[in-house]
């Protein structure tokens, strides 16, 4: 996904989720829709995890200095941080523009796949692919 967020603003989640509430439809498809779901959701968490670690590892080791200063682990966030820094500020919108397109993609992925609420449920592919996308932009700016 190339949308970058600029102004740091978080993506909203409104009126519609994809979170998993009946596996009756599945049942056409596949035996055992509830252990796959299990399954693909603990993969996507994972990769979640994994992903945050990554941006605050960029954060503390190669964010611009002011803003590993100010703001540590955080320097990856939005002015208004989402759920994986609850309670906290990161930089502001005049800083949001020290922040590399590839980190900014990457956070949006992650609040994306996060906000979802299927963690991979209903399109496993794409969230994989967004995944594995913010990855590789995370790890772009870290090896420079």
């Amino acid at each position: 996904m190339q949308t970058a967020d600029a102004a740091g603003v978080q993506p909203a989640v409104t009126g519609h989720s994809f979170q998993v509430e009946s596996y009756n439809s599945c049942l056409q498809c596949h035996p055992y829709p509830e252990l796959l779901a299990n399954f693909v959701q603990g993969s996507v968490s994972v990769q979640l995890q994994q992903l945050k670690s990554e941006l605050d590892l960029w954060a503390t080791t190669k964010a611009p200095a002011a803003l590993r200063q100010k703001y540590g682990a955080l320097a990856w966030e939005y002015t208004t941080a989402g759920d994986f820094s609850p309670g906290a500020a990161g930089p502001n919108s005049t800083e949001q523009a020290q922040i590399p397109d590839n980190i900014k993609k990457a956070r949006f992925n992650l609040y994306l796949v996060l906000n979802d609420g299927s963690y991979g449920v209903h399109n496993g592919p794409f969230i994989s692919e967004l995944l594995d996308s913010a990855d590789e932009w995370v790890q772009t700016e870290l090896n420079q």
